[in-house]
């Protein structure tokens, strides 16, 4: 299940302006920067407990290094260290710190394209999968993929690649999970600026004890590119078909969309919607749709808004949840090196399981600093 993180709600939403000076020129065309971000949250029911809310003022202080290379070449990417420092006033037990490394890079030479990442990253948080009473759940994920584009004709290619997630819950009570996707897309150029495309992805995901393993099968037909001279993106729809260890399958039209949507030069809107099978930390096989819906837009030349709404309608063995999350948040751009802003995010949960209904609202305010 797609699971955004809560630790620093602020991180998503202060963008630092990459044509900053760096810190230290490497070689030719390698630049390394330092990176830190420091951000108070108002957090008005930190564990989602939906009987006994705790409110609390959280502190964090993230310093970093990011390493930039391939600026204005075919090979372009970055690699980057943080360390996240965390502080409750109230709740000190749960004051950690939490680590996140990463590589990307990617290939594009016209017809052939190659992109390669992997990132870990620890978190302590609680969610809809993952909801621990009087306490934070800490998990360590991983994730690799890597992902080719080769061309095959003038107006054809095939993309075949391999990507890798882990899930590890600490404490144990919680099921981990190794998920391994194959994902081949034959592409055909319908216009100048629009592919059509076949694909098949085979993802098969093993759990810990308790848990049920899964394999699926997902058959879609799509396209990607240019739909109209302000909206792009990529869409595929098909049959998601999945069987499970325990004997028995299920199956479901699967969706996978992301769409942006320019409306002028200075906003931006962006949909996604999603209708794929899940794996919870609870050990369940989960059906979710998700529906979400963000915009951005340069209010004035230092004044920064982004906008959004996420609906996701879950179906887990023992319960269906209906969750909603808002967000809105606004950045100023003091300089070239630091930003400052201000978010704000609503979350509820409406679940059949009664006891695990929650609402949360968290006011963040704060700065991040690329030199």
């Amino acid at each position: 299940m797609k699971n955004t993180g809560r630790t620093l709600a602020l991180a998503a939403l202060l963008g630092i302006n990459a044509s900053a000076a760096s810190f230290l020129a490497v070689g030719d065309n390698a630049e390394l920067f330092l990176t830190g971000a420091a951000a108070v949250r108002f957090d008005d029911n930190i564990y989602l407990d939906g009987v006994g809310e705790q409110d609390d003022i959280v502190w964090s202080f993230t310093p970093g290094v990011d390493l930039v290379f391939g600026q204005g070449s075919a090979t372009q990417g970055n690699i980057h260290y943080r360390e996240e420092f965390v502080k409750y006033s109230d709740a000190s037990n749960q004051d950690t710190s939490l680590s996140n490394i990463g590589i990307t890079t990617k290939y594009d030479s016209g017809k052939s394209k190659f992109d390669l990442a992997f990132t870990y990253a620890q978190f302590s948080q609680n969610d809809l999968d993952v909801n621990a009473v009087g306490t934070l759940v800490r998990s360590e994920r991983t994730h690799f993929h890597a992902l080719p584009e080769f061309g095959l004709t003038q107006k054809s290619s095939l993309g075949v690649g391999v990507t890798y997630d882990r899930t590890n819950y600490k404490p144990v009570v919680y099921t981990d999970r190794d998920t391994w996707s194959v994902p081949v897309d034959y592409y055909f150029e319908y216009s100048p600026k629009l592919d059509i495309s076949v694909g098949y992805r085979r993802r098969e995901t093993d759990t810990g004890a308790g848990g049920i393993d899964t394999e699926d099968n997902f058959l879609s037909l799509g396209a990607r590119g240019e739909f109209t001279p302000k909206l792009t993106g990529q869409v595929r729809v098909g049959y998601n078909q999945r069987d499970f260890d325990t004997g028995g399958d299920d199956d479901q039209v699967g969706v996978d969309a992301s769409l942006a949507f320019a409306a002028s030069s200075k906003s931006t809107y962006r949909l996604l919607v999603s209708n794929d099978f899940g794996n919870a930390g609870t050990g369940d096989s989960t059906k979710e749709f998700l529906l979400g819906l963000r915009a951005s837009s340069a209010l004035t030349q230092t004044l920064n808004l982004d906008a959004g709404i996420t609906f996701r309608a879950i179906e887990y063995t023992t319960r269906d949840d209906d969750y909603l999350e808002g967000h809105l948040g606004f950045t100023y751009v003091y300089n070239e090196f630091v930003n400052f802003g201000a978010s704000y995010t609503h979350r509820k949960n409406d679940s059949s399981a009664t006891a695990l209904d929650f609402t949360n609202n968290v006011f963040s305010f704060g700065a991040n600093l690329r030199y």
